[in-house]
């Protein structure tokens, strides 16, 4: 509540709950996180950033960045200011090349607490600047910071993680060989050739003697049976098959977190446009960096719902896994699990051609489900149609 509002509530004899008014005082008084104390103390994650974004600190090699003096410099006087004491401690940092990443540790007892990060930042800006112009280089920083506070453990550990990996994005994103670089259209011979797909990491998880298992796994199975569907998933990642899902489930997102447990290859499908360079999440840093990855996309039309969107690129990773390489599609769910095998002819075939399941193998028949790989945009009643059989046998 802002402080005009807290005063007309006085001004008409209104009376505030304790901590209603407790929160409102303190939104009056901090500028920050609104309705928090911070004389409890707090974990935050502070950036701040050289003013044009010149790269005056050094240079992205791999997973590391090479500092040029001025960016030792700024270490250094992160350094000192922690040396220093007080109420603020910088616990993880990064100097980037134009910018720089803190967690800070605001000790609690502080009078003023948000004056004493201000001091904090403000003498690393300083003191780094002064230092590097005593070294012949000169720059500005950009006046404030940016801050995010961290309020669980969890959250801690995640933005220690994006620190530490800053570097090695950057260099994904940036750098020479640059994994995160949009490549399109996909060429592979496995792709349709009437449809525009797109992709970042190592698309030679992709490539047409790859075998792929494009999976699709039901809201329906059981927290129970999870353990054994992902584990008969995982021998099979085991023995060289590349996992292909959208990993939006339950129970592929247990999957997907078994997978990179394991370090084991894994290609992700979205129905959304990616942007020329994909900024990654943090879990997905290292994997993208060891081509354990490949995130792929089809843009869906807008006329599609959401809904059908993610079915149908369920259903086109089954098309692109059977369409060589001796790759499946497994659809699993609470009655078993269908494997569905499709051989494609090496010709072009037409836009709205189908092309027909050349074997079938079920472990249970009222578990099977064939999802044929035909175009469900040009022919969405039928996929509609199909959506009602589905959503029956859930």
């Amino acid at each position: 509540m802002k402080g005009l509002a807290l005063k007309l509530f006085q001004e008409r004899g209104a009376v505030l709950p304790v901590q209603l008014e407790r929160s409102a005082l303190q939104a009056g008084h901090y500028r920050r996180f609104h309705g928090y104390d911070y004389a409890r103390g707090a974990s935050l994650f502070v950036t701040f950033a050289v003013k044009g974004r010149a790269r005056v600190f050094g240079r992205v090699e791999g997973e590391k960045v090479a500092y040029s003096p001025a960016g030792l410099a700024a270490l250094e006087t992160i350094e000192r200011e922690n040396q220093r004491g007080g109420f603020v401690l910088a616990v993880k940092c990064e100097v980037m090349p134009d910018h720089l990443h803190l967690r800070l540790v605001l000790k609690p007892g502080a009078d003023e607490p948000l004056k004493a990060v201000g001091q904090f930042v403000n003498n690393v800006k300083r003191w780094s600047r002064v230092k590097a112009a005593k070294l012949g280089v000169d720059f500005e920083w950009e006046s404030n910071y940016h801050d995010r506070i961290c309020c669980s453990r969890f959250i801690n550990e995640k933005v220690d993680a994006y620190i530490g990996y800053n570097a090695l994005k950057w260099s994904l994103m940036h750098g020479d060989n640059a994994l995160l670089r949009v490549q399109e259209p996909l060429k592979f011979d496995r792709f349709p050739d009437d449809e525009w797909w797109c992709g970042v990491g190592n698309l030679e998880l992709l490539a047409d003697e790859r075998k792929i298992v494009a999976v699709s796994l039901s809201r329906s199975i059981p927290k129970s049976d999870e353990p054994v569907v992902v584990e008969r998933l995982l021998k099979a990642a085991r023995g060289g098959w590349v996992i292909a899902s959208t990993f939006i489930s339950p129970c592929e997102r247990a999957l997907a977190a078994a997978l990179e447990r394991e370090k084991l290859a894994m290609v992700r499908a979205v129905p959304d446009p990616l942007k020329m360079v994909y900024r990654p999440k943090v879990e997905e840093t290292p994997a993208f960096a060891e081509g354990r990855l490949a995130l792929i996309s089809r843009e869906c039309s807008s006329e599609v719902s959401r809904y059908d969107a993610w079915h149908g690129i369920n259903d086109a990773l089954y098309e692109i896994a059977a369409a060589s390489g001796g790759g499946c599609g497994a659809y699993v769910h609470k009655k078993g699990v269908a494997k569905v095998t499709w051989v494609r002819k090496p010709v072009a075939r037409p836009p709205t051609a189908a092309t027909s399941p050349a074997s079938t193998a079920a472990t249970s028949p009222a578990s099977t489900r064939l999802r044929g790989p035909s175009d469900r945009e040009e022919n969405l009643l039928k996929l509609r149609a199909m959506r009602g059989c589905i959503s029956r046998c859930r």
